[in-house]
């Protein structure tokens, strides 16, 4: 594993290079929350950002050209997104020297003319190595931040959205922060609860400003934590039984993400010891994923519960269509008693103008002509129904 820290790299205060915040954590962990928080604390965009989708309506916040030269990386050292491997770092250094001059290219034009800049990615999860070697190439600072959340939740959001078994999903989050354990050394890197981004904003926020040593600008956090975030953005929270298995697999590798966080200390040595720790457990956890009578078990659970995620949504978009409908008829009553009250209004200012008044006499005539002609209606009726048979 290599320890080079980032400190060994010039920072922008000394030099006035321009920074790199790589964002990155599995899919579907809440990397796109947190990529758009960077604007909290100054840090820019590219001006080249993949549109929002039905499956991310408020932006998946990264830059179209990183990555489709991420997916080229990964084509070149046998993966696809979904289908990950435990990277090879040397493979990956190899490729940074051979492709030095395109990813300096590309990094100066997303960064160039920036103080700082944020760059997100899941794919950088497995491709760690090869950008910070670029990093150190144009000896440009960096740092990593990783959101994560509950695996089970996300397992459940992919195989909806993406149709993947959940199981492999699962060992899929597994190799993927494994990966990144492995790339990177705790100076380097930020761990972020996705659930506690969404709850404890302001806490999260000034712990990453803290990290990146940058000051949290208050109207962008207003917006950022009135406007921008929302607890639909959480994906699929799933849970099972507590004493499920997978439950039980997905509860020990969130603690262990969670333990690694509350532990992080000034002493690196200790930091560096409690990584590793980490890395070994989701290793551990990968490989019970990885058992075929695991597997079995877990892929038959899964169906069950996916069954029954497939049920509840069925009936949440039933309550949504109900409460369109609702809305549509009260919508419709306020209309109705809206124009009755301008009826009567207008009823009520007629019967005060000259004109009404003057009508008056014409108006006891015709009630005077009603009342007889029922009267005598009414009398007619009677004599039909007294007559004998």
């Amino acid at each position: 594993m290599n320890h080079q820290r980032n400190q060994d790299l010039p920072t922008e205060n000394k030099i006035g290079r321009p920074q790199v915040v790589f964002i990155t954590g599995m899919h579907r962990s809440g990397s796109s929350a947190l990529s758009r928080a960077m604007t909290t604390l100054g840090i820019h965009h590219s001006t080249n950002l993949m549109n929002a989708s039905k499956d991310n309506k408020k932006g998946y916040w990264e830059d179209n050209d990183f990555i489709s030269f991420n997916d080229d990386l990964l084509r070149r050292t046998g993966q696809l997104w979904e289908e990950p491997k435990l990277i090879k770092t040397d493979e990956l250094l190899m490729l940074a020297e051979e492709k030095a001059s395109e990813a300096s290219s590309l990094l100066k034009d997303k960064i160039e003319n920036k103080r700082i800049t944020c760059l997100k990615d899941p794919r950088l999860c497995n491709l760690a190595p090869f950008w910070k070697q670029i990093c150190k190439i144009n000896r440009t600072p960096y740092h990593f931040i990783a959101s994560y959340r509950d695996p089970l939740s996300t397992a459940i959001s992919i195989q909806n959205r993406d149709s993947i078994n959940a199981e492999k999903a699962l060992s899929m989050w597994c190799t993927y922060y494994i990966n990144l354990l492995e790339s990177v050394n705790s100076g380097e890197l930020k761990l972020v609860n996705f659930d506690k981004l969404l709850t404890e904003t302001r806490h999260e926020i000034q712990l990453l400003s803290d990290f990146l040593g940058q000051q949290i600008l208050e109207e962008e956090f207003k917006i950022y934590s009135e406007q921008f975030l929302d607890i639909n953005l959480r994906h699929n929270h799933q849970s099972l039984a507590p004493e499920n298995p997978i439950e039980v697999v997905s509860s020990q590798i969130k603690s262990s993400l969670d333990s690694y966080n509350i532990k992080a200390t000034p002493d690196e040595r200790k930091n560096e010891l409690d990584l590793a720790s980490l890395r070994n457990s989701l290793i551990q956890a990968n490989r019970d994923l990885s058992d075929d009578s695991s597997a079995s078990k877990f892929k038959d659970l899964f169906a069950v519960h996916y069954k029954k995620s497939e049920e509840l949504n069925a009936i949440q978009v039933e309550l949504q269509k109900t409460r369109i409908e609702l809305e549509r008829i009260k919508s419709l009553r306020k209309a109705a008693r809206k124009r009755y009250s301008e009826t009567i209004e207008q009823f009520n200012n007629l019967t005060k103008t000259i004109w009404w008044k003057a009508a008056s006499p014409l108006r006891l005539i015709l009630s005077s002509q009603r009342d007889r002609s029922n009267l005598r209606a009414l009398n007619s009726r009677t004599k039909a129904e007294s007559k004998p048979d």
